[in-house]
């Protein structure tokens, strides 16, 4: 058995040479190195990268689980050695986060490893956070504040009184 490296819940085979890890070309060049926000509910994740006049540039997911803060840009991520950047946006293939979350699914009943299949893994560098995201789905997309406020109205109402 390879030694591993363990990084937050994350096992990572040393120099695995099956993960690697890509850039994402978006629409826009977004500055990553500087603030960011993210706003949650169960199943959506809107990660607001910037805003002009009424519209925000929101990346949103459609997120099994997410991680958000460190490391920061002055401490190295395990995936660093497989091509993740400094700044910007980036997908891992054959990530070893989704392999733990699949494996320790299979204590489920009903678990198949293809219901893993279509989980992406996604990483947003910036300046002072790491997000990291296990997707269905990512699409960048365009909200006005009064579309952010009726999503964050509507997940208020879901709270018990």
């Amino acid at each position: 058995m390879l030694p591993a490296i363990i990084f937050d819940t994350m096992l990572f085979k040393k120099d695995d040479p099956t993960i690697s890890v890509t850039e994402i070309s978006l629409k826009k060049d977004y500055a990553f190195m500087y603030e960011n926000f993210i706003v949650s509910s169960q199943q959506k994740l809107f990660l607001l990268l910037e805003q002009a006049d009424d519209l925000i540039d929101t990346l949103q997911f459609d997120f099994l689980i997410y991680k958000y803060g460190y490391p920061n840009d002055e401490v190295s991520h395990p995936l660093s050695k497989y091509g993740l950047g400094s700044y910007g946006l980036f997908q891992v293939t054959n990530s070893p986060w989704v392999t733990e979350l699949r494996d320790n699914n299979r204590q489920h009943h009903r678990h198949t490893d293809s219901s893993f299949d279509d989980y992406k893994h996604y990483v947003a560098k910036f300046k002072d956070v790491t997000v990291e995201v296990i997707c269905t789905n990512m699409q960048e997309i365009q909200l006005t504040k009064s579309e952010l406020l009726v999503f964050l109205d509507d997940q208020i109402s879901y709270l018990v009184k």
